[in-house]
């Protein structure tokens, strides 16, 4: 018969087999988006992007005489890298590839507010 500590080691084995390698990631973000952009289509596009869990809107879209507008979302994804601003730079550029998408503006990651060598990190 097994031990308390076996067993123990052995509930943490099968936890291991179905737990995730990382944590999920948080970031928000800033998109500055073309006139025509259909924001619920884009929302859907980047959910489907590889890695991305969780994405939602944290304003209304900020429409512009211009024409631009800017949406600022939240994204939780599975980050490929421990590399912070690896993991950043491949998931904005991700999303900027979407139709509609001029620009990615990072605020923070992880709750944390973020920038590169004093700046905000733009994609």
């Amino acid at each position: 018969m097994a031990t308390k500590k076996e067993i123990k080691e052995f509930k943490k084995l099968i936890e291991a087999a179905y737990k995730l390698d990382k944590k999920l990631t948080s970031c928000i973000l800033t998109l500055k988006l073309e006139t025509e952009t259909h924001v619920p289509d884009l929302m859907t596009r980047i959910r489907i992007l590889p890695g991305v869990a969780v994405v939602a809107q944290k304003d209304k879209v900020a429409r512009f005489f211009d024409g631009d507008a800017q949406l600022k979302i939240s994204v939780k994804f599975l980050p490929e890298t421990d590399d912070i601003i690896s993991s950043i730079t491949s998931l904005g550029n991700s999303i900027k590839k979407q139709p509609g998408v001029i620009a990615v503006i990072v605020h923070e990651y992880n709750k944390r507010k973020i920038t590169l060598k004093g700046k905000r990190i733009v994609l």
